[in-house]
């Protein structure tokens, strides 16, 4: 369908002196004629036409973000955008759709080599031993590191810390993680996971080692999470059975603790009326029993007695000999860091490292103490010596509470790294500042930033002051320097909420975890990056 005859008779002219309008669909028609009309509105737009060396130079300017992240319709905004802002003409659909599977396939070779640069043959071989099945059991080695142990004891802590040495081994220092984006590193592991170990021990050289070292990466924090997690479950269980064992310390003996207590009550009761009576004391206990009778039970009240300083942590002492069939091996394999509250915990930990290497039953006089809390003082300091074992205790629990408090983070670790580890390099940040491409949407320097604020501050005041003077401010009076506001009016209208509570009861009822999905897939804010 051509254009409407009024277009063709006013574009004619213009197109071409002395064209007839009934001739323009022909004019158009002509390949060189249209070539010539695209030239001539690059030239007046300022435009540069696509071509090879322009694809090149995109591919380049690209790389990086396409190392983040390469799905081909993020990619394709990337181009759009870019062709945009460097006044390059559009490329067709073919050339685009060439040119993205182009930018992700040299992202994924760059990212593969950045990886893999540098690499020992023995760290090589080490990484292909993963693809090769263990001695014990017929499985490969990578099958047996992502089988984490769940069950909250002693086994399934050695068995990750096991776990995590074996990885540790291969030699693959943290820093090579940060090589590449960190979005790309989790694509790696995660398309791994989804493939056999086979499939990924025929992978062509550079991409399986590529792969080993994302997984080897992921791993490290994979397992370090889930020993901090066994950890604190472990105290917490060593807590509840202490706790336990209290509790049925009494109600083994509730009944005749509560018989002693309704027998002293007789015995006060006895006396007080005795002496309202003017009763000699010893004549109203043997009113009520005979005083032999009255001795015995004296005798069993002070066996059932339990001492002032009755408390479950007494009991912690008893499962010592189970905690340190763990806790060695979990101080001596993870690095903690914390804030300076913490400093005097940190010295703890380090004298029982050194007390666990050279096996020393006794503690040094110099053992940090001002971590230790008024409830475990009597039984850490009993005598003001220091007692082996519940200043272990204490510091194992002192440890997960300032986990559990963000005091104290685990190096290698996802859920309890430091804040500071969440934000960028301060080397990113000094690189940022002196281009000038900090990605904020504010000046990065606060004098010049504030300066900018308390102008436009001055001049916003200085135009409310003029209009309320001149009384022009809508709903608003400044009469002596009171302001009064009026109050907001009701603007929607009883027949407009009327109608939305009628279509909200026509709204199908759903799952709000459908819902979620469904929210979570619109905003891609579940979406790894």
């Amino acid at each position: 369908m051509g254009a409407p005859p009024v277009l063709e008779s006013s574009l004619a002219p213009q197109v071409l002196d002395g064209l007839l309008p009934e001739s323009i669909d022909t004019y158009i028609d002509e390949e060189r004629n249209r070539q010539r009309h695209a030239i001539q509105c690059q030239e007046q737009l300022g435009l540069r036409p696509f071509g090879k060396r322009l694809a090149a130079e995109l591919t380049g300017v690209l790389l990086p973000q396409a190392i983040e992240k390469d799905r081909l319709a993020y990619l394709a905004e990337l181009v759009m955008r870019n062709c945009r802002e460097r006044r390059i003409v559009a490329p067709s659909p073919t050339a685009l759709e060439r040119l993205c599977a182009d930018l992700r396939h040299h992202a994924r070779r760059e990212a593969h080599r950045r990886l893999t640069n540098g690499l020992s043959a023995e760290q090589r071989k080490r990484l292909d031993g993963l693809t090769q099945r263990r001695e014990e059991g017929g499985q490969t080695w990578l099958t047996w590191l992502r089988q984490m142990p769940e069950a909250a004891k002693p086994a399934a802590m050695l068995g990750v810390i096991e776990r995590l040495e074996k990885v540790r081994g291969i030699g693959i220092e943290p820093g090579r993680g940060h090589l590449v984006h960190q979005a790309r590193l989790a694509q790696l592991a995660r398309e791994a996971g989804r493939s056999t170990v086979q499939h990924v021990a025929d992978y062509e050289r550079q991409r399986r080692h590529a792969t080993l070292v994302a997984i080897s990466v992921d791993l490290t924090a994979s397992l370090t999470d889930p020993a901090v997690d066994l950890f604190d479950r472990l105290v917490g269980a060593m807590f509840r059975k202490a706790e336990g064992r209290h509790a049925r310390a009494f109600q083994a003996d509730a009944r005749a603790i509560n018989d002693k207590v309704r027998l002293f009550a007789r015995v006060g009761a006895a006396l007080t009326t005795g002496r309202n009576d003017q009763q000699d004391g010893y004549d109203a206990i043997i009113a009520l029993m005979s005083w032999e009778k009255f001795c015995t039970c004296v005798a069993e009240a002070e066996a059932l007695a339990r001492p002032e300083e009755f408390d479950a942590y007494k009991n912690l002492g008893e499962h010592y000999a189970g905690v340190r069939r763990w806790s060695p091996a979990f101080l001596e394999t993870f690095l903690f860091e914390s804030v300076p509250a913490s400093a005097s915990l940190m010295r703890a930990i380090e004298v029982l490292r050194e007390a666990n290497r050279s096996e020393k039953s006794s503690l040094p006089k110099s053992a940090p103490t001002a971590f230790v809390r008024q409830r475990w003082a009597a039984q850490v300091m009993p005598g003001g010596t220091i007692d082996r074992r519940y200043y272990e205790l204490c510091v194992l629990s002192e440890l997960r509470d300032r986990l559990r408090a963000g005091d104290v983070w685990v190096t290698g670790s996802r859920q309890y790294k430091s804040y500071e580890e969440r934000l960028i390099s301060t080397e990113t940040l000094e690189k940022l500042q002196q281009s000038g491409d900090l990605p904020i949407a504010v000046e990065a320097d606060f004098e010049t930033f504030i300066a900018a604020r308390r102008t436009l501050l001055d001049e916003r005041m200085t135009a409310v002051d003029a209009r309320a003077a001149e009384g022009k401010l809508p709903d608003v009076t400044l009469t002596k320097g009171a302001l009064k506001i009026s109050p907001i009016e009701k603007s929607t209208p009883p027949e407009a909420e009327a109608l939305a509570a009628r279509l909200y009861t026509m709204l199908p009822r759903i799952r709000i975890t459908n819902l979620l999905a469904e929210v979570a897939t619109w905003t891609q804010l579940s979406v790894e990056r």
